[in-house]
């Protein structure tokens, strides 16, 4: 029975540290905030607790599909996004803070679309 107790105390613990890390944004570096990427969209997925983005990007390193965390679907709703605003085969630029150790992907702090809606 005390190892029962001990196991479910220490996942207690250890549960609350997990899901701060997965909120974490450590990854990002927030500090840019004007750092613009333009690419074919493959997969445009508003959800909460995070908003999904993969964009097909062709640069100097190649043609690529890179995934990018943004915003909840709250967050994107209140700013001015609709469904079907976005839809895969759109060209979209992201406003993203990129990754901390210059991998590919990064966090979406905002979306223009081909016509020029911000949100």
């Amino acid at each position: 029975m005390k190892k029962l107790i001990a196991a479910t105390a220490l996942a207690a613990v250890g549960l609350p540290c997990t899901t701060l890390a997965h909120h974490s944004a450590a990854r990002f570096d927030l500090s840019i905030r004007d750092n613009m990427v333009t690419g074919i969209v493959k997969e445009f997925t508003p959800a909460n607790p995070h908003t999904k983005i993969v964009l097909e990007v062709t640069d100097e390193k190649g043609t690529r599909d890179i995934e990018y965390e943004g915003h909840s679907r709250n967050n994107y709703y209140r700013s001015g996004w609709r469904v079907g605003m976005v839809e895969p085969g759109d060209e979209i630029t992201l406003i993203a803070a990129p990754t901390r150790d210059g991998s590919d992907g990064g966090y979406a702090l905002g979306v223009i679309t081909e016509d020029g809606v911000r949100f």
